[in-house]
């Protein structure tokens, strides 16, 4: 049986898009976790909302997205929709406080939770499109 190979570049162009924005959101996590104070004002600023607003914002629009993933065919708005709520979670803890979110001396946890919620996210994704 041939393969469908519109198919396949759908899907290479799907894992692309997917690659950039989680470079992006790497850069941005880099550039809220070396300035704190900064990101923390520039949220401020942002339509005038208080700081836990805008992430709370993401998580619900990136759950949304990741819905609307789950009842169509293509692969990207689940993981824009991970994205996005990973985005929030990790927006949360730099809001609240890295060191909040140490739990019996893992010092590494607060960086591998929003990881952890965006790999599961997929995973459901992933298993819900078969």
């Amino acid at each position: 049986m041939a393969r469908d190979t519109r198919q396949e570049k759908s899907r290479l162009w799907s894992w692309l898009l997917l690659g950039l924005l989680l470079l992006l959101l790497v850069l941005a996590a880099n550039f809220a976790v070396s300035n704190p104070e900064l990101a923390e004002q520039g949220v401020d600023a942002f339509l005038g909302l208080p700081p836990w607003a805008f992430p709370t914002i993401v998580g619900v629009l990136g759950l949304l997205v990741f819905w609307f993933g789950l009842k169509v065919e293509s692969d990207w708005p689940e993981a824009i929709g991970a994205l996005m709520v990973a985005a929030s979670i990790a927006g949360g803890e730099v809001l609240i406080g890295w060191s909040h979110f140490e739990l019996a001396g893992l010092v590494a946890l607060p960086y591998v939770l929003p990881i952890a919620v965006f790999i599961v996210m997929l995973m459901i994704g992933l298993a819900k499109s078969r």
